[in-house]
């Protein structure tokens, strides 16, 4: 798509999922590659000014918007709807996912506490990781809703794993090249989880797993119930990495913010706050960068849902991980107008005028 069609497209999205459009554009782009890639940062200071600059200096990328987020870092957006559940858009690193579904841009930078990369991503049927595991840190620290003290981690969002692979590894610095290692991977036992749509997350797990070669995995099943809870997913989380030496922990989250909202204030607000807040979808993504892992979310075929994959600290693991996703992603087929209409969306720019 041309220069002028994503201006086009970015300045149509202003005041909604677009903050501001880059106005030093035509300079920032000169003498860049001709198929260079196109992003959007999120509204935000928490991001490193050191990662900032070593994006816009990549010749392979070009800085077009600053991408709306929701108020005060909450988990939903309510000024923006997902447009392709129709729902109120997840948060809090919202407007860079839509802006990637509007043919605006080719990947989002977001930063994440507690699902808030992950999650946008998941709902919006996209590629995402964040980099707690690999050191990828937001300026301070932050409190959660449910008192957790953390430190935010850098996010990137994008239309698949290698554009994910390619921006982690000029934010890192590092070649992030295939890593082919054994691995021991816990997966949800039997009966110990279910989806908001009703199955056992085991039975979800095994389906994708089955499409692939997994002949170098050695997979350990763990009692995941209950782990909705953040509080329960980070200790979780630690105890497979610490106790039971797993390299790496799957489940299948989602559908994200479609039979019910992830919020936690309406929580605290009697039967009727938890009842709107039940069936989220959201699980591990909402302790990943709290326990400091390297996190992936894989989009699936079912609307708002994927594959999560954690791994624990490291760029070796970091490595392991992305590998491991980039095979489910080869394995997965998203619905063909879905692809169509949202990722290979090249349609010439038009508006009615006087």
């Amino acid at each position: 798509m041309s220069i002028s069609n994503k201006l086009n497209l970015a300045q149509r999205e202003l005041g909604r999922s677009v903050i501001q459009v880059n106005p030093h554009l035509a300079e920032e782009v000169r003498g860049k590659n001709s198929e260079r890639l196109y992003f959007g940062m999120k509204d935000t200071i928490q991001i490193p000014d050191k990662l900032i600059q070593v994006l816009r200096a990549n010749p392979n990328y070009a800085w077009l918007t600053i991408d709306k987020a929701a108020d005060k870092g909450r988990a939903l957006d309510t000024d923006l709807i997902n447009p392709l559940t129709y729902r109120v858009m997840t948060g809090s690193s919202s407007g860079g996912p839509i802006n990637i579904l509007k043919g605006i841009n080719d990947f989002a930078i977001g930063t994440d506490g507690g699902g808030s990369v992950l999650a946008p991503a998941m709902s919006c049927q996209l590629p995402s990781i964040i980099g707690a595991g690999t050191g990828l840190f937001v300026k301070n620290k932050k409190v959660s809703t449910d008192n957790v003290e953390f430190t935010g981690s850098v996010g990137v969002i994008a239309k698949k794993i290698s554009i994910l692979r390619n921006v982690m590894e000029t934010m890192l610095g590092t070649t992030l090249s295939s890593n082919r290692e054994k691995a021991r991977i816990a997966i949800p036992k039997k009966g110990s989880l279910r989806t908001p749509d009703g199955k056992d997350m085991f039975d979800k797990i095994q389906h994708y797993l089955s499409s692939i070669d997994c002949s170098w995995y050695e997979l350990i099943e763990i009692n995941m119930n209950g782990i909705q809870n953040r509080h329960v997913g980070i200790e979780l989380i630690q105890t497979c990495f610490k106790k039971h030496d797993i390299d790496m922990i799957l489940t299948c989250e989602g559908p994200v913010d479609v039979y019910g909202y992830g919020e936690t204030i309406p929580m605290h607000f009697g039967e009727v706050g938890k009842e709107i807040t039940d069936n989220h979808g959201k699980y591990l993504i909402r302790a990943a960068n709290i326990a400091k892992t390297t996190a992936i979310t894989v989009p699936t075929e079912t609307l708002a849902s994927g594959i999560v994959v954690i791994a624990k600290e490291g760029i070796k693991h970091c490595q392991v991980a992305l590998d491991f996703a980039e095979k489910l992603e080869e394995s997965i087929k998203l619905p063909k107008v879905w692809s169509r209409y949202f990722l290979e969306n090249d349609e010439k720019f038009t508006k009615l005028s006087f």
